[in-house]
């Protein structure tokens, strides 16, 4: 029984913790405990019934026979034993507030005050959030650009490579692959952060369902990264804000790991949550290479389709080998509009508001749609007819946007003390523009897609300034900041 890329040793038709909990409801055992809605008693009639009464019989507490999320023994620690086997790691861990707490907890286990990490500039802002709280000193790289579509890529392995041998770091942190499914070449990159002795975390945030088809991009886990941070509710079928994360090797002290995951995750963890990741991995193990072959026939027909519109463009593998494009996640579809003459942002508006498609994000120069298990080719004609429609709107009557936006970051900040200094230290408020040559005491991230432009501790630059309200004005989204029209900044006092 083999579900992937990885041979499998057990049994993963299993599914122990979902069981368990239905194991337990079964005995109608009189409630005198958390939670105070006491098996859906006390639920609104209206959420009830919309939601159903299973829901609430499955939100359960910490109470004999169902385990603890932060000392499991029984039935959840059979459920991350059969994810570790699934995915072929040393061991793995459920995460109940998303991927944001695995890369802050894999931060804690391989940072710390006065250690250093060396980190792609494209990683998301939870990243600032986990220099924060382990006070590690943050060294950064750059990344990759594809001017064309104007978005950037992947760290090259010959810049890791560089940066390792001038800087001596405790830990390597990448993202791999980025929103739009571009993945950079991580098992040169795991290979190059080993051969300097120094542990890789990878944010594989959307890509949870790499290992599970020949077709994809290979997964850090496969690549033999040190820990793998995998958001299942991206690309999987779990639900919002349930991730886990993998541990591969021996150069992470794993007991500091599993003490930062009691640190900052609940003590009282959603039970639907964990279910569904335990049934999430039951299915991607036993029938996952079918399901995501469906997939991707979907999104090579959405893609195709896409291309024969006029104005529009979807990249697809072609673009391997260019602007450190090493492979391509075929089920992310990414539509350039310029040829049509719409910005991303204006396209997603349309869409939303007329032509009743919702896509994951926009930018600049393109919006991207996610293809995954849950689709199928009647959800794909509807946003193939809604971008023919568009076409049909504006391609003749609008000039084509002949020039990207590229969304290349300014240069590599000074980092003048680490984001945990800069975050408690007396600060005061600022208008923007005379926040130049100033240090920073908040972040400014601009989404898409969640990267930080500012982090704390950094100063702020002309050309930074610049860059920001440039894609404010094209109608990016400030996020980060205090302020989130961003008149004023917290800068260090």
């Amino acid at each position: 029984m083999v579900g992937g890329k990885g041979q499998l040793m057990m049994d993963q038709y299993r599914t122990p913790y979902f069981s368990g909990l239905l194991a337990y409801i079964a005995k109608h055992r009189a409630s005198f405990h958390m939670p105070g809605h006491k098996r859906g008693r006390g639920i609104h009639p209206d959420f009830k019934a919309f939601l159903g009464e299973n829901v609430f019989l499955l939100d359960l507490t910490e109470v004999q026979g169902v385990d603890y999320l932060h000392k499991p023994t029984g039935i959840l620690r059979e459920a991350m034993d059969l994810l570790a086997d699934a995915y072929g790691a040393d061991e793995s861990f459920f995460l109940i507030n998303g991927s944001t707490v695995g890369n802050h907890a894999a931060l804690m286990a391989v940072g710390g005050p006065s250690k250093r990490i060396l980190i792609a500039r494209n990683s998301h802002r939870s990243v600032v959030g986990g220099l924060i709280l382990n006070g590690s000193v943050p060294v950064y790289m750059p990344v990759q650009v594809d001017p064309e579509l104007g978005i950037t890529t992947s760290v090259l392995p010959e810049t890791l490579e560089q940066y390792l041998t001038q800087y001596s770091v405790d830990a390597v942190f990448v993202t791999n692959p980025n929103y739009y499914g571009i993945s950079g070449d991580i098992k040169a990159l795991v290979d190059v952060a080993h051969r300097h002795g120094v542990p890789i975390v990878v944010d594989e945030a959307h890509g949870a369902h790499l290992h599970f088809h020949e077709d994809l991009p290979t997964s850090a886990v496969d690549a033999g990264a040190d820990i793998v941070v995998q958001s299942t509710h991206k690309t999987l079928s779990s639900m919002t804000q349930s991730s886990w994360m993998h541990v591969v090797g021996d150069l992470v002290d794993r007991e500091q790991l599993r003490t930062a995951l009691r640190t900052l995750q609940s003590s009282s963890p959603n039970y639907v949550l964990l279910a569904s990741l335990d049934v999430a991995r039951m299915q991607m193990a036993t029938e996952g290479r079918e399901l995501l072959e469906y997939a991707l026939e979907v999104a090579q027909y959405l893609r195709a389709s896409i291309n024969e519109i006029p104005g529009l463009y979807c990249f697809g593998d072609e673009r391997i080998g260019r602007f450190g494009i090493h492979d391509v996640d075929l089920t992310k579809i990414t539509i350039n509009t310029l040829g049509i003459g719409l910005t991303g942002y204006r396209v997603e508006e349309l869409l939303n508001d007329e032509l009743g498609v919702e896509v994951e994000l926009s930018d600049p120069n393109n919006v991207l749609a996610f293809v995954t298990i849950g689709d199928d080719y009647e959800n794909a004609d509807r946003l193939i007819k809604a971008m023919s429609d568009l076409s049909e709107r504006y391609h003749a009557r609008l000039p084509k946007l002949e020039t990207a936006a590229v969304h290349t970051f300014p240069e590599l900040p000074e980092v003048v003390m680490t984001p945990r200094e800069a975050f408690f230290a007396e600060r005061e408020r600022v208008p923007f523009r005379e926040a130049v040559g100033r240090v920073s005491a908040e972040a400014v991230v601009l989404y898409p897609p969640g990267i930080p432009v500012i982090a704390p501790g950094e100063r702020v630059t002309p050309e930074t300034y610049d860059y920001i309200m440039r894609r404010k004005e094209e109608g990016a989204e400030v996020q980060g900041a205090g302020d989130p029209e961003l008149e004023v900044l917290e800068v260090v006092k």
